[in-house]
């Protein structure tokens, strides 16, 4: 079982990465949560909902506006 904490972690690490217009995709967040030493990150982050909210925010980023801040990840 994952620690919630740890879990709650990485879904906030991961919506930080999204927002901060470095991580264009979804997937290269994941990659970068593996590296950062959160390999259950694959497992957590892949739900099809979450996908589309990191990939909301990084193009928010991308085009230099904040995400709206009502919409968070949701586990």
């Amino acid at each position: 079982m994952i620690n919630p904490l740890r879990t709650d972690h990485i879904f906030q690490r991961a919506h930080a990465l999204a927002e901060s217009g470095t991580h264009g995709s979804p997937a290269i967040i994941i990659a970068t949560l593996v590296a950062e030493g959160y390999p259950e990150a694959t497992e957590l982050l892949n739900s099809d909902n979450i996908r589309a909210d990191l990939s909301r925010v990084c193009g928010a980023a991308a085009n230099g506006r904040p995400a709206a801040p009502y919409r968070t990840l949701r586990h």
